[in-house]
């Protein structure tokens, strides 16, 4: 859909304008004010409808009845919110837009995902923090002034349900197709007088939906992912607060298949015939993979966290945010949707995040307010992948032109030691009741020493083809020959800010512009190589936005958001490419000069009648690369100037109706949908045919009844019910192209208790 972006924002104007018109007659019909969320996107809770910055809140319950689980499946509620997974799993989040595709563990995003503020730092451990929740914030746009660098696309802030002032117990038990079952519950309450506690745990289970195109009766995409959660509030005192927190989850599910749309070989001579052979994909169920590296995860992670929160008098409050967090993974990978061993990987890796904040806020005058503080940020991460490709044309081509042996599984490594010193400040300061300037600015200072090496293989092949005498431990080429790992240290330093300012005319209507900029640091890359170039880093990238929206609310019945942005980018990070014999075209971390993104967006919740809510939000993002040559996916030098971004869909919409009505005196009855749209975008930079992303449109039904004091309700369910065969990624990696399609229809049931 190539609609000119002057015509979103007119489209924008004529649709809010006609809103507001009938606004009156739905707030008749509907007659009371909306139930507002109360979110903490400034570090101090406030109604989400009275927050200068688009945000899109849901409640834990909006959540699960959408079937959300994760931050994967977000874009089901957040026009502009996109998530692909990359080539080896990895998730990549991107909103508007502004995101960052690699393969490592420690791919630094530009959307950092929080868990009570506390953030997780590389996307691989958000896995964990979706369930047992008060609500989930997504705020769009940089927010690297309060939540820290790397959050230039945005931030995704999941709220965990507190410890209740009285018993509180829940179970949630449920079965789908697939062999699908979940079994979920809480207790929570006091246990003393000034003490709350709270206890969750969340198991999903699965049997597999995938089958081999080549094995009949091979299967593959088992769920075994279990989460727990435990929480103490503890009031220390008038004054003192004090909220612990630790978390945990395994996931020893199988890894997703991938499926193949392309045979593109490197190095065309020495292109393993039986490749040509392989069928491609046509459903979602059909993939395949080599029967010896089943794909698998063995992944786990804990968090501890502790929040201090102390009133040094009636106006002024200093709080700590403490954190640190352990995740492994051993995964078994294999991307190149065949049962051939072209790019079989063993991934292991561990990350140990260690973060602590202290800030003062406090208000002054009627309605001003300010905050102030620092914090510190220790990451490491480590990580092996061990490659074998026997039947990689790359590697044959050591057998066809030297006349040596294949080599065998080769380690690829990395180790990186991040730190971070941040300074911040802000102030909302109100000159009246209806006008309001926002101010910040922020200091970061990071440091990231790498350490990268592409190893010897067991035979020493890769030694003798290079002509590299011994067996050295790693054999890419440094300043003093190969041998050792390929040492370097990034050092950056940035200053972010925003300003901005309110008008609210009066108490259901908010005005607002801002203009802020962000930055996310420089990243090393994970890759195969041969000279010690290919890990250089790309450095820092720098975003300006500019962003002006209203915020309506027209009673009961009408609450509609709308906003337009501009983005200025520059040094945007991406996966681009580098041809290197003999592996062929290998993948490499550059930086785009130039490139820009304008859009608008939409959101208008409805409530016509007592128990319908309508909540729909469209989106419009038109991205755009500058000035930019480098090599596409397929090895062919050319200049993206003009091209969208990859995996970046112009258009993107949501529409959630849910109905509960009275049944008799003691039951009500539901019903509920959601409808996810967007329109299509590319997997690479090129825009090549075969890494096409078709635009889609899911369709999730729901139905059900409840007790009316809503202590238990059971609920039937289908998802993508028209069965939809789409995808969320497509990607050329060593002699194929593959994509990662989406699950298709699926139902089941669920019953919840709550006391």
């Amino acid at each position: 859909m190539n609609i000119p972006r002057n015509c979103a924002f007119v489209s924008l104007l004529a649709i809010s304008t006609f809103l507001a018109s009938t606004s009156a007659a739905a707030e008749e019909a509907a007659g009371g004010n909306s139930d507002d969320i109360i979110v903490t996107a400034t570090k101090q809770a406030e109604s989400v409808n009275d927050v200068s910055m688009s945000i899109t809140a849901a409640s834990g319950e909006d959540l699960v009845a959408a079937g959300i689980t994760s931050a994967d499946d977000l874009g089901k509620i957040v026009p502009g919110f996109v998530f692909t997974r990359s080539a080896y799993s990895t998730p990549v989040y991107s909103i508007r837009g502004v995101g960052f595709y690699n393969y490592d563990i420690a791919s630094t995003p530009t959307v950092t995902v929080y868990q009570d503020e506390a953030p997780l730092p590389f996307s691989a451990m958000s896995r964990g923090a979706s369930f047992d929740l008060e609500r989930v914030e997504v705020l769009k746009g940089p927010q690297g002034l309060l939540f820290g660098s790397n959050s230039t696309g945005g931030a995704v802030n999941y709220i965990a349900a507190r410890p209740t002032d009285v018993l509180e117990a829940g179970l949630d038990v449920g079965y789908g197709r697939f062999n699908a079952w979940e079994l979920g519950g809480f207790v929570s309450g006091p246990v003393g007088d000034n003490v709350g506690v709270r206890l969750a745990a969340r198991h999903e289970g699965s049997g597999n939906w995938q089958r081999s195109s080549t094995r009949p009766g091979d299967r593959i995409g088992k769920r075994d992912f279990t989460q727990i959660r435990a929480l103490v509030d503890i009031d220390a005192g008038e004054r003192l607060t004090i909220k612990l927190g630790a978390s945990a989850f395994w996931d020893n599910s199988d890894g997703q298949a991938a499926q193949l749309i392309q045979v593109s070989p490197l190095v065309p001579p020495a292109l393993d015939p039986t490749l040509l052979t392989f069928p491609l994909a046509n459903s979602a169920r059909t993939a395949d993979w080599t029967a010896s590296l089943r794909p698998k995860r063995d992944d786990q992670q804990w968090q501890g966290t502790a929040r201090i929160d102390y009133e040094i008098s009636d106006s002024v409050t200093l709080t700590s945010l403490t954190s640190y967090a352990h995740y492994k993974q051993n995964d078994r990978v294999d991307p190149d949707a065949t049962s051939l061993q072209i790019v079989d990987t063993i991934d292991r890796g561990s990350i140990k995040a260690f973060f602590q904040e202290l800030r003062l806020s406090g208000e002054f005058g009627e309605g001003s307010r300010w905050i102030v503080g620092g914090n510190y940020e220790e990451n490491k991460v480590q990580e092996t992948q061990t490659l074998t490709s026997t039947s990689g044309s790359g590697f044959r081509a050591f057998n066809l032109f030297f006349g040596a042996p294949i080599p065998d599984a080769i380690d690829i490594s990395s180790t990186q030691k991040f730190r971070t010193l941040g300074a911040f400040a802000n102030v909302d300061f109100a000159f009246n009741d209806q006008f309001k300037l926002h101010a910040g600015l922020r200091y970061t200072d990071t440091r990231d020493e790498f350490s990268g090496c592409t190893g010897n293989s067991a035979n020493g092949a890769l030694a003798l083809i290079l002509m590299i005498p011994g067996n050295p431990q790693c054999t890419q080429f440094n300043a003093n020959g190969p041998g050792a790992p390929t040492q370097s240290t990034l050092k950056e330093d940035n200053v972010s800010w925003r300003v901005g300012f309110d008008f609210t005319p009066n108490s259901d209507t908010l005005i607002y512009a801002n203009v802020s900029r962000g930055y996310k640091i420089g990243a090393f890359p994970l890759i195969p190589a041969v000279l010690a170039f290919q890990y250089n880093p790309a450095t820092q990238e720098k975003l300006t936005a500019y962003e002006a929206g209203f915020k309506l609310s027209a009673g009961r019945g009408v609450q509609i958001n709308g906003a337009v942005f501009h983005y200025d980018y520059v040094d945007k990070q991406v996966l681009g490419s580098d041809n290197v014999p003999p592996f062929g075209t290998l993948n490499r971390l550059v930086n785009i000069p130039k490139s820009k993104v304008t859009g608008a967006e939409l959101q208008l919740i409805v409530r016509p009648v007592e128990g319908l809510t309508l909540n729909g939000g469209l989106t419009y993002v038109h991205s755009r690369i500058g000035n930019f040559t480098n090599i596409d996916p397929f090895g062919i030098t050319r200049n993206f100037k003009g091209e969208a971004f990859p995996n970046t869909p112009d258009w993107q919409g949501s529409l959630a109706a849910d109905y509960e009505f009275p049944v008799s005196g003691k039951l009500n009855g539901f019903v509920g949908a959601n409808v996810t749209m967007r329109s299509s975008t590319n997997g690479g930079l090129g825009e090549n045919p075969i890494l096409k992303i078709d635009g889609y449109t899911l369709l999730d039904l729901r139905a059900g009844v409840a007790s009316d004091d809503d202590l238990w309700r059971f609920t039937v369910w289908g998802r993508n019910i028209t069965n939809k065969y789409y995808w969320s990624n497509a990607y050329r990696i060593a002699d194929i192209s593959a994509r990662f399609a989406g699950m298709p229809a699926t139902y089941g049931a669920t019953l919840s208790f709550r006391y």
